[in-house]
Formats: structure tokens, sequence, C-alpha cells
């Protein structure tokens, strides 16, 4: 692997008398793409959150680019090159989607601080997942799948060295995800490192150099997609465990 762009160690989030998250290590390293991957409830949204900084760790440690980055809020670890996108799409209503991302462009780690500037990157981030035919549309009324394009346009706007994406192709068909599945695969080209949640086990195998899997707070197994798929615990962590 190469040299680790993030490195976590022994996360654990606590929500009162449930352990969501337990003792929990991984690195990622530059230009690399890591899947997350486990059933509903198993704790990879959290593990997110805790990285980007909307949730705070009850205990671990979290470092980017050398730095211990838990005490800082989220928006500060944007700052330094954090970009996330979310489950839940929340547009800015009554926005273009043109601004929508300009937005991004204006918040992040870049130094387009005029708005004009931000616009012509977010024209950029809006060609690159296909939804530049539609940039002077209100962000507000596009339906499921072109919200999941704003969602990861409003992300790569905020020129992160580092991408969380959470189920960007939920939600989406056949064709949409090798759409989505080409453009994550550029960005990892271009040096990007990328930590993905995601169901579409198409996308974990053709994207992923490694996985990690989650159960019940826990990782339960971590390697290359091949090893990993075709693990008897994350199988029955999946599927049920098979009657004999």
């Amino acid at each position: 692997m190469s040299e680790p762009i993030l490195e976590v160690g022994h996360l654990t989030r606590r929500f009162a008398g449930l352990t969501a998250v337990k003792d929990v290590s991984f690195t990622l390293g530059r230009g690399e793409v890591l899947g997350l991957i486990g059933p509903n409830g198993a704790g990879k949204t959290t593990v997110l959150s805790m990285v980007s900084g909307t949730l705070a760790p009850s205990e671990g440690t979290i470092v980017f680019e050398g730095r211990d980055i838990v005490p800082l809020p989220a928006f500060r670890r944007a700052h330094l090159g954090i970009g996330r996108t979310f489950q839940i799409m929340r547009p800015f209503p009554g926005l273009t989607v043109l601004d929508n991302v300009a937005i991004g462009a204006l918040f992040g780690n870049t130094n387009k601080k005029a708005l004009a500037q931000a616009r012509e990157a977010a024209r950029e981030c809006l060609r690159r997942v296909d939804l530049h035919g539609r940039i002077d549309h209100r962000a507000d009324e596009l339906g499921g799948p072109d919200r999941k394009r704003l969602e990861l346009a409003k992300a790569l706007a905020m020129s992160p060295r580092m991408l969380l994406l959470d189920e960007v192709m939920a939600g989406l068909n056949l064709v949409e995800i090798d759409e989505v599945i080409d453009v994550i695969r550029s960005l990892r080209d271009e040096g990007l490192s990328i930590l993905v949640i995601e169901h579409v086990m198409k996308a974990v195998r053709s994207l992923s150099d490694r996985v990690l899997v989650l159960h019940h707070g826990v990782c339960i197994a971590e390697g290359t997609s091949e090893d990993v798929l075709n693990n008897p615990a994350v199988i029955e962590a999946y599927l049920g465990k098979r009657k004999t």
C-alpha cells in the first residue's frame, strides 16, 4: 500500500447504552479506494461521520496527512481537503444546480474565492458527473438519481484530497451505476484517495483496492474484494447462516 493519507486507530462511538462502532482501525493510502461494506446498521456511516467531523468519536484517533484531526470541527476538516457525500441529500433550496455546486467551490480546500471562479469550477464538476445540462434548474426539483450526481459534484467542487462517499450509487439503474463507476475510477487515477460505502457489489469489486467489512460495529474482515467477498463470515453477515 502507498503512504497513508488517513490513519484511523481504535475508533469507537457509543450512543447512550449502544456501542455503534467498536475498536475499528484502518488506513487509507494515497490514491487508493477503500470499500467499506456491511449490513444495514453495521456502523459504516457512523465511521464516515467521525472521519468527516460531523460526529465525535467516544474513543480513538483519526490522523489525516500526519495531523490529528479529532479536535477539529467538520468545516476545518473540509478546508484541509476532506470532502464527503451524504445518504440523505439536502440541496440548498431555491438555488440552481450550478450555485449549489459553486458553494462547495467557495467553501472547500480551494483558492477560488470569487463567485465567477467558483461557478466555473462548478461547471467542470457538473460536466464530470454528466449534470451540466441542468445547471440552470432548481436543485430541489431534481429527481433522485440527479440528486446523487449533484451530491457528488458538490463534494468534488471542494477540491478534496480525500473523498468520503456514502452510497452514491443507491437507487441508480445499471447504466447510471456504470457511469458513476467510471467517474470514481477516473478520480482514483488522478490520485484522489477515496473511502466508499457501497452495497452495489459490482462497484465494490471493480473499484476497491481493499475492502473493510463491518458487522455490529466491529471489523470482521479486511483484504482484497475477492478474498473478502468469499469469506464465510462475510457471507453469513450479509445472507444469514446457511442451514446444514
